[in-house]
């Protein structure tokens, strides 16, 4: 016997119009031994889908009984940027249904427009011109090592905020500042209070979580981050320039340099497909809004990172000491 499974989605954000494009799965609810799948179909334009099934998707009838009374429910699923599918809806369950009749399903579903927030801190007017690359001479504090190059992202973040919350002009130089003057001892003061104990803490406990979950690890990155969003979204929100540390290295001895800092200045988020892009002035580059694409709402943990730095971001999370990295501080030069 085929039988079907029909009808009808529609929003109710925008007055109950109906919605194509959207994935429609039909389920058999098996507490016990996991749900089964029975089909799927994308709805129309009008909102309509129809799914057809036989009895071969559920497990073996028990011997001495002549019918089986499937629990039928269905659940939405809509296309996020990333080309994945994303669990919109889910409808009740058809307890008991008699498979000599076709089961009509409407499910009503809300799909939210996209929010967008952005801070007053426009990178082009309140960034460094300069990139993140500094030459540390080791002799000018008395040692006896070669210069060497170094990298102040959370100290150029931190002096950047701290003009901006101040209304002070940032320098218009497009030449990194030398060591032994004021700039200098300043990105590399705050680049210190940057990196607190706290922060280095977490940074390292973010290394050594998996991709993926396994037996002894039993949160991954993905999810880890993913805690992060509500802190973020709440600073932003309050205009509140914030600064992320993002996880690249993979591994608790993997390199800590090539974590980076950047400077969270807006984003939008989209509530129905989970899509999130934070928009960032990031040290590395000059003049450019850069921005950090990923996805909330996968169900596999994972938050499918797209940084449009190319560095392989793995997460993030805010910065404990960025507001010690920002604030006003007294230099023994100029």
């Amino acid at each position: 016997m085929t039988n079907r499974i029909y009808g009808t989605i529609r929003d109710t954000y925008h007055g109950g119009a109906p919605v194509k494009g959207l994935k429609i799965k039909a389920w058999d609810e098996d507490p016990l031994n996991g749900d089964d799948f029975m089909g799927e179909k994308i709805c129309d334009r009008n909102g309509k889908y129809q799914i057809k099934y036989s009895d071969i998707f559920w497990d073996k009838k028990i011997p001495g009984l002549t019918s089986y009374l499937p629990d039928i429910y269905i659940t939405v699923e809509i296309r996020n940027k990333m080309g994945k599918w994303v669990r919109l809806g889910r409808s009740q369950v058809f307890h008991n249904h008699d498979l000599r009749n076709d089961l009509r399903i409407d499910l009503n579903v809300s799909i939210e427009p996209v929010i967008k927030v952005m801070t007053k801190f426009d990178p082009e007017k309140h960034a460094f011109k300069f990139r993140n690359g500094f030459i540390f001479n080791p002799s000018v504090i008395g040692l006896d090592f070669k210069e060497m190059g170094m990298g102040f992202c959370g100290g150029m973040c931190g002096a950047a905020l701290n003009r901006f919350k101040r209304g002070e002009m940032i320098t218009t130089s497009s030449d990194s500042p030398q060591q032994g003057t004021s700039l200098y001892e300043e990105l590399f003061k705050r680049q210190i209070k940057s990196l607190s104990p706290v922060v280095l803490a977490k940074m390292f406990s973010f290394q050594v979580a998996p991709n993926q979950v396994d037996a002894v690890r039993k949160e991954s990155i993905g999810e880890l981050a993913r805690k992060e969003w509500p802190k973020l979204k709440a600073k932003l929100d309050n205009n509140h320039p914030t600064i992320l540390v993002l996880i690249r290295a993979k591994k608790l001895f993997d390199n800590p340099t090539k974590n980076h800092q950047v400077l969270a200045v807006g984003y939008e988020y989209d509530p129905s497909r989970g899509d999130l892009t934070i928009f960032e002035y990031d040290p590395n580059e000059i003049n450019k809004m850069m921005t950090l694409e990923m996805n909330l709402a996968l169900p596999d943990g994972k938050l499918y990172f797209k940084d449009a730095a190319h560095r392989g971001t793995r997460g993030f999370f805010v910065s404990d000491a960025g507001g010690a990295a920002s604030r006003k501080m007294r230099l023994s030069i100029g």
